[in-house]
């Protein structure tokens, strides 16, 4: 609830923002994609075929389509609901998720913004992140006709809270007069693993009900390297239609120690391919 609270409070800040002036707002270049400084109603639908996180999966192959529908400020607020079906392990609704967030310009080479969101899983979801009620997060980006260098830091809420911290190097290839951007990116995910913690905790509790345990990774509060992750965003916008698509390889590291009443056993990681596909008309 403090979460969707949030959500209202950020809305109503947003829109007396407005209607006092913001200043830096952002340039637009013939080549930007003119919805960015709109007021617009937004519904797509979003594919993905595998639920990654920070590089870790379920051992079931978890695809998501999720309808959505949304609306944006020009002043760059906007706000999403996401129904997220699955076919893991029978078809079903896994995920509902209320998304609102922030995205600004400030000056010419800085652009920043916030996100909030609040997760509701199906009791039958094998998601990596089936702890996780909520996150929060915030990014900055330094934009160039380079290198275009970005940090984020969310924190993830479970049981016991998560903070990640990502950082991005990309490059941005305007093609077709803006309309068609190539976006190549390496990123590096550091963070803390109490999402993982209590996903084993779950998993194993569910193969023997009776079993007593309170924690799977004692090391799970602890900043680590999770991932690297290497992927290109493709974007090509035609009227009132934006298509993206992302693939997206992620090499996971740091395997965490899984303490076990009776033995001690090191988390499995292997390399994920992974595509996600969005289709939205505004």
């Amino acid at each position: 609830m403090r979460i969707v609270l949030c959500m209202f409070l950020l809305l109503g800040f947003a829109q007396t923002t407005t209607a006092q002036g913001i200043t830096g707002t952002k340039k637009v270049d013939d080549d930007d994609d003119p919805y960015d400084t709109r007021t617009y109603f937004m519904y797509g639908l979003n594919y993905l075929n595998n639920n990654v996180y920070l590089g870790r999966k379920d051992t079931v192959v978890v695809p998501y389509v999720s309808p959505y529908i949304g609306y944006h400020l020009k002043s760059g607020l906007y706000a999403k609901a996401i129904a997220s079906f699955t076919s893991a392990p029978a078809t079903h609704i896994d995920l509902y998720t209320l998304e609102a967030g922030y995205d600004h310009s400030f000056g010419d080479h800085f652009n920043g913004g916030a996100n909030l969101d609040k997760y509701y899983h199906s009791k039958n979801t094998v998601s990596i992140r089936a702890s996780t009620n909520g996150s929060a997060g915030i990014y900055g980006q330094y934009s160039n006709d380079w290198l275009e260098p970005q940090i984020n830091f969310n924190a993830d809420f479970n049981k016991k809270t998560d903070y990640v911290l990502g950082m991005d190097l990309d490059h941005n290839f305007k093609l077709i007069s803006g309309t068609l951007n190539i976006i190549p990116t390496v990123t590096m995910n550091s963070g803390t693993r109490y999402f993982l913690d209590e996903y084993f905790i779950n998993r194993l509790k569910k193969k023997d009900p009776s079993l007593k345990l309170q924690k799977a990774i004692p090391g799970a509060g602890k900043f680590n390297i999770l991932d690297y992750e290497f992927s290109t965003k493709v974007t090509y916008r035609t009227g009132k239609w934006l298509f993206t698509l992302t693939p997206t390889y992620a090499i996971p590291v740091s395997p965490a120690v899984i303490t076990l009443p009776n033995k001690t056993v090191t988390e499995q990681l292997s390399n994920s391919f992974y595509v996600e596909l969005d289709i939205c008309h505004r």
